[in-house]
C-alpha cells in the first residue's frame, strides 16, 4: 500500500526536494499570483479623461486590543497573517491600478486612542511598512491620511485630545479642504464634530460653519457614516442584511446624529460622500436637504480581520469642469483564509508523506515473521503450559516440607515461599516503568520515528525560511 503513494526515492533528499518545490509553488500562488489576479479583475470606471482615486477604509492594524485574550506567539502569528495580507494586496492594487491618489478614511490603527507615545510610534512604523515606505506616494500630496477614525482618537465626548494632537502631527491637519483636479475634498473630523462638549467640538463645527458658497464640485470624506433611515437598503453588495443605524457603545456610534448630518449636507453641499467605520459596504441616497439628494458610499474595510468575508477598496474616477462627472465601483481583494487553509493542509500532507517514507525504510527486523518470540511477552501454547506445570509438580514432590536435621553436617532446605524480599514493592514500580520504557522504545524503532522527527524538523525549517526570505522580506 505504501508503495502506491510513495515512489522509491533513493534517499530522503529526493522527497524533500520535491516537497519544497510544491511548497514554493503554493507560496508563489497565494502570496503573489492570487493578489495580482484579484487586482487585475478591478477596472477603473469608464470616465473620460479621469482622475483616479483609490479609497481605503479601516485597515485597523490589530493588536492585543483587537484580541484581548491573545498574547505571545498567538498574537504575533495573528498580526503577521493580517499584516502580510494587507501588504501583498495593497501592493498588488498599486501595481495593477496605478491610482493618481490614495485616500484613507480613518481607523488606521486599532488602539491609537488609548496608547502611549512609544506604543503608537511602534504601531505607526508597522503602518508605514505596509502602506507607505515602498511606494511613490507622498503624504499630504497624493496620499491623504488625515481623516481620523474613532480607533485613532476616540468618539464624541470621549475624544482623547492628546491622541488627536498626535494624529494631526503624524498624519496631517484634520478639517481641511484638498483640491484635486478642480474638485474640493472635505476631510472632516466627524468624531469631534459629534461631541457635546464645546472644548472638543468647536473646531470641527467652526469648520463646517465657515464653508462658503460652492464654486467647485465637492466630495465629503467622513469616517462615521451620516444618519439615514434604517429602512433604506444598502444595496446588493452588502454582506449583512442591514446597517444597524442605532448601534452605539464605548467610543463608537454607527451613524452621526440626524441634525448634525443635515447640517453637514446643508453647509458643505457635497456631490457625493465617502465614509468608513461600518466595515461593510453601503450605497444610499440621503433624503433631500434643501432640495438636494446626496449619495453616500460606505467603503468596505480592507482588512481580513474586521468581520467580513470579502475585504475590498473603492475605486473613484472623475473629471470636472463646472459639474462633477464621476463613477465609482467596489474592488475586491484576494479572498482571505484560503491560503491559510491550504498551508495547513499541505503541512499535514507533508508530514504524512515523510512519515510513510520513514516507515518504508524501517529496520528489517520489523518486516519479517519469525518462529522465535520478538519480546518477553511471548505466550506459550497449551501443550507447553501442560509440560511446564508437570515439571513444577515433580519439583515440589522432591522437596521436603520443612528443615530436616540428619547429623552435624546436615543442612536446611527452604521452600521458595519461606522468605520475602523487602524490595519487592519497590521493584514492582520499577518493573512497570521499565516495561513502559521498553514498549516506547520498541514503538519508536518499529515505526522509525526518530528519523521522521529529524526529517520533519529539517523540512519545516526550510519551508519557513523560504516563506520568510522569499515571500515576506521581498514584499
Amino acid at each position: 500500500m505504501i508503495r502506491v503513494f510513495i515512489p522509491k526515492f533513493r534517499s530522503i533528499h529526493h522527497l524533500v526536494v520535491i516537497l519544497l518545490i510544491v511548497w514554493i509553488g503554493t507560496f508563489a500562488y497565494h502570496e503573489r499570483l492570487a493578489p495580482g489576479s484579484a487586482a487585475r479583475h478591478c477596472l477603473w470606471p469608464a470616465v473620460q479623461a479621469p482622475t483616479n482615486v483609490l479609497l481605503v477604509a479601516d485597515p485597523q492594524l490589530i493588536d492585543n486590543h483587537t484580541y484581548p485574550g491573545r498574547f505571545g506567539p498567538l498574537l504575533t502569528l495573528s498580526q503577521h497573517t493580517v499584516d502580510a495580507y494587507l501588504k501583498r494586496n495593497y501592493k498588488a492594487l498599486l501595481t495593477s491600478l496605478k491610482p493618481d491618489y490614495v485616500v484613507f478614511l480613518g481607523d488606521l490603527l486599532d488602539n491609537a486612542r488609548d496608547s502611549s507615545d512609544a506604543y503608537f510610534a511602534n504601531e505607526h512604523r508597522r503602518f508605514q511598512g505596509i502602506f507607505q515606505t515602498p511606494y511613490p506616494y507622498q503624504q499630504g500630496s497624493n496620499l491623504l491620511l488625515n481623516t481620523p477614525g474613532n480607533h485613532d482618537i476616540g468618539f464624541g465626548d470621549g475624544v482623547n485630545q492628546a491622541a488627536r494632537t498626535r494624529f494631526i502631527n503624524t498624519y496631517g491637519d484634520v478639517n481641511t479642504v484638498t483640491t484635486i483636479a478642480d474638485v474640493d475634498f472635505y476631510s472632516l473630523d466627524s468624531l469631534s464634530y459629534s461631541a457635546d462638549a464645546v472644548e472638543i467640538n468647536h473646531e470641527a463645527r467652526a469648520f463646517v460653519g465657515s464653508v462658503g458658497p460652492k464654486s467647485r464640485p465637492r466630495i465629503l470624506l467622513s469616517h462615521v457614516p451620516l444618519y439615514r433611515d434604517s429602512a433604506k437598503s444598502c444595496g446588493p453588495l452588502r454582506e449583512s442584511a442591514y446597517m444597524d443605524v442605532a448601534g452605539h457603545g464605548y467610543q463608537y456610534k454607527n451613524n452621526l446624529d440626524q441634525e448634525l448630518s443635515r447640517t453637514l449636507i446643508q453647509n458643505i453641499q457635497p456631490d457625493v460622500i465617502f465614509s468608513g467605520d461600518d466595515h461593510d459596504y453601503c450605497d444610499i441616497v440621503h433624503a433631500p436637504v434643501d432640495g438636494l439628494e446626496t449619495r453616500e458610499i460606505t467603503v468596505k474595510s480592507i482588512s481580513m480581520a474586521m468581520g467580513i468575508k470579502y475585504p475590498a477598496v473603492q475605486l473613484l474616477s472623475f473629471n470636472s469642469n463646472t459639474t462633477l462627472t464621476y463613477d465609482t465601483q467596489i474592488c475586491y481583494l484576494q479572498t482571505p483564509y484560503i491560503n491559510v487553509a491550504n498551508y495547513i493542509f499541505l503541512a499535514v500532507a507533508t508530514g504524512l508523506l515523510v512519515l510513510l517514507w520513514n516507515i518504508k525504510q524501517k529496520s528489517p527486523r520489523y518486516t519479517y515473521s519469525s518462529i522465535l518470540p520478538m519480546t518477553d511477552e511471548y505466550k506459550p501454547s497449551a501443550n507447553a503450559r501442560k509440560i511446564s506445570n508437570f515439571l513444577k509438580e515433580q519439583d515440589q514432590l522432591d522437596v521436603p516440607d520443612g528443615p530436616t536435621r540428619t547429623n552435624s553436617s546436615s543442612y536446611y532446605l527452604y521452600s521458595s515461599n519461606s522468605y520475602t524480599t523487602k524490595s519487592s514493592s519497590n521493584s514492582g514500580l520499577s518493573n512497570i516503568f521499565s516495561k513502559a520504557k521498553t514498549a516506547i522504545t520498541v514503538f519508536v524503532r518499529k515505526w522509525n520515528l526518530l528519523p521522521f522527527f529529524k526529517h520533519s524538523m529539517l523540512l519545516g525549517t526550510l519551508v519557513i525560511c523560504i516563506y520568510y526570505f522569499g515571500f515576506i522580506l521581498t514584499l
